[in-house]
């Protein structure tokens, strides 16, 4: 349960990156001992999402930009792979899933933190079903761990464009070509969305100056 609300709070940005995470505080406010709270602040630092700091204990992870781009680099190549394999293995139900979850990021005005939170939401289905549409749980939990590292920034690019239409062209692509069975052309539209997702945030972190030591 603890494990759970502060990853929670990690991935939809309540606990910002940088910022400190009291096992006092914690443990008081949802009423448990620090012996829980230490357990699950060990696992989400196995998890990658928070690091322990000298003299100041457990802290959000935070990413310099090159990191962000590494592991984009790496999603990129796993984004591929799954696309295709996907839309080689997809079934009807998979498809109505896909296309369902498009649908309704679609009708989300970003116009409060509250849908832009919910688009953000939909958007991690969405692709967890193309995922999940492989029938590989490994490939699933591989995935799902690399998009955990990055959720927070991925959700900031959203917040920060306050207008989702380059993703959601791209979506509409993926979602085109996955429904049509066409695994190559899914699979290069994965990567590509990947590629511009990466390029739109660090361009939007570097204008706002969140390099090394800024973040």
């Amino acid at each position: 349960m603890v494990h759970d609300y502060l990853k929670d709070g990690i991935l939809s940005g309540a606990f910002a990156p940088g910022q400190s995470l009291k096992q006092e505080e914690i443990a008081s406010h949802l009423g448990v001992s620090r012996a829980p709270v230490r357990e699950a602040l060990n696992q989400l630092e196995r998890e990658g999402l928070v690091v322990l700091r000298p003299r100041r204990g457990y802290v959000v992870a935070s990413l310099e930009t090159d990191e962000i781009e590494s592991i984009f680099h790496i999603r990129m190549m796993l984004e591929e792979y799954a696309a295709r394999l996907a839309t080689q293995r997809r079934t009807p139900e998979d498809i109505a899933t896909v296309k369902g979850l498009f649908d309704a990021m679609d009708q989300v005005l970003m116009d409060s933190p509250g849908n832009i939170a919910k688009w953000a939401a939909l958007n991690r289905e969405f692709h967890s079903a193309i995922h999940r549409a492989t029938g590989q749980k490994h490939l699933c939990q591989v995935a799902g761990n690399l998009r955990d590292v990055v959720e927070q920034y991925v959700r900031l690019d959203a917040a920060i464009a306050q207008n989702i239409g380059e993703a959601q062209k791209d979506h509409r692509s993926i979602v085109q070509a996955f429904e049509a069975g066409d695994a190559e052309l899914a699979a290069r539209l994965a990567r590509e969305h990947c590629q511009h997702t990466c390029d739109r945030l660090l361009a939007s972190l570097r204008r706002q100056g969140a390099t090394s030591g800024k973040r």
